[in-house]
């Protein structure tokens, strides 16, 4: 993955992933994909632009700030997604104390605008989203995709980029709903799950470290995403087992040791119960493909 930025990019980050489909687009082009990334901001970030080349979304994964479009001053938290243009005027700054994690991508063409046109993207404040954890898998997936050697780069990325806006305008929330206590108490639970799934053994875990009773925590999932807690951990830690068994010449036991699992036998069953294979069977298949 590309750490190098065009001219354009902000120096104001402390670390970040970038791709550059085509940073020269023609100006007649109708739909382009210019560049696209992830951005820790440092703590001093600020952004204040009178225009700018391209359209850009961008969303906040993690961090606070706040977005100045058409004289309007709007927070920023997690899950917030906003779109400016050409002619926008914006100022975009982070919190000091905590400092936002952003995803973004810049594209141009008419037939991009069209699309945007028939969503809330431009009507010049951030949107939230029911399912703001799908939102930064569209974005990472553009991170892998732009840095491909593949012919059809440019054209997934685009299917991408209209998949991040149609799903945005199917799911946005209105801001009261993303700003009510259980909403960031479910982005709080989830963001743990997410950083802790390798230590964390259970859901009562997750509960007593977010403060909140476990069959609140398990209602806040049914009410946002189509997962439970547990399905939620599982999954993290299968897909960490997959990974370590695909490029490690590790055993199962260590394996199932290293994300979490005291029992390799209990560990052999859950991998089985979400691959449909067992873990011995998986490592052979993979190892011998690759």
């Amino acid at each position: 993955m590309s750490t190098k930025k065009a001219a354009f990019i902000s120096n104001q980050v402390t670390s970040g992933e970038y791709y550059y489909p085509n940073l020269t687009p023609n100006k007649d082009t109708k739909e382009t994909v210019v560049c696209g990334g992830r951005e820790q901001c440092a703590p001093t970030y600020r952004i204040e632009r009178d225009t700018f080349k391209f359209y850009s979304i961008e969303f906040v994964s993690s961090g606070r700030g706040s977005l100045t479009m058409n004289g309007k001053t709007y927070p920023l938290r997690p899950g917030a997604i906003y779109c400016y243009g050409p002619r926008t005027k914006h100022i975009i700054e982070t919190d000091a104390e905590s400092p936002m994690l952003k995803h973004f991508i810049d594209f141009t063409g008419s037939a991009l605008v069209d699309l945007l046109k028939t969503t809330d993207f431009l009507k010049g404040c951030p949107l939230y989203v029911s399912h703001p954890f799908r939102i930064r898998s569209i974005f990472e997936n553009l991170i892998i995709t732009g840095n491909t050697d593949s012919k059809n780069r440019d054209a997934l990325c685009l299917l991408l980029l209209r998949q991040l806006i149609l799903f945005t305008a199917d799911f946005s929330m209105e801001p009261e709903a993303a700003f009510s206590p259980a909403w960031q108490s479910y982005l709080r639970c989830r963001q743990y799950i997410e950083r802790h799934f390798l230590e964390t053994e259970n859901i009562a875990q997750v509960a007593q470290a977010c403060f909140v009773d476990q069959a609140y925590l398990a209602r806040l999932f049914k009410r946002y995403t189509d997962e439970t807690p547990l399905q939620l951990l599982t999954r993290l830690k299968m897909g960490k087992a997959a990974d370590l068994l695909s490029n490690r010449d590790l055993l199962v036991k260590q394996v199932a040791e290293a994300v979490g699992f005291t029992d390799p036998y209990h560990f052999s069953r859950v991998f089985k119960r979400v691959y449909g294979i067992a873990p011995e069977t998986f490592t052979q298949t993979v190892r011998r493909n690759g």
